[in-house]
């Protein structure tokens, strides 16, 4: 498929959004795994509280003396401080989460464009250049029935 000259001067800049477009989606990845890791180990910590509260409520069968549910206690707020860091946390990535989206969504839509472009100019080449076939078409044939007329 012949090419446009503007449709070949423009594919670096295709070359390069395709570039970005691969890192805003490796970047949103990225940010999408550490997401999920906050929110595992969010859950670990929620098993860890739930199993003190067990112990708190006699759960394992035994009776706590007042030093260990001092402990247990202190324990369990810490557990709660680092749950709820660990929400905020979370919710920081969410919002990281969706601005890369953002951006690769915004790569993807200039991409598109940009093959869009690519494919107009394509098409307007080819109808050029099948418009300069025929005209050169009829040329040949006026030319050859001159040539005949000529020679009558």
């Amino acid at each position: 498929m012949a090419r446009h000259p503007r449709a070949i001067r423009l594919q670096t800049v295709v070359k390069l959004a395709e570039r970005d477009e691969r890192q805003a989606l490796a970047n949103l990845g990225q940010a999408q795994q550490k997401l999920q890791a906050e929110q595992e180990q969010k859950q670990q910590l929620s098993d860890y509280a739930n199993d003190y509260q067990q112990q708190l409520s006699g759960g394992h069968g035994g009776q706590l003396s007042a030093a260990q549910l001092h402990t247990t206690v202190g324990f369990l707020r810490q557990i709660e401080q680092a749950l709820k860091q660990q929400q905020e946390q979370i919710v920081l990535l969410q919002k990281q989460v969706e601005h890369e989206r953002g951006i690769w969504q915004q790569c993807q839509a200039k991409l598109k464009a940009l093959h869009h472009l690519l494919d107009k100019l394509d098409q307007e080449y080819d109808e050029q250049q099948q418009r300069l076939e025929q005209h050169q078409a009829d040329e040949w044939s006026n030319r050859a029935a001159f040539d005949r007329l000529k020679s009558r």
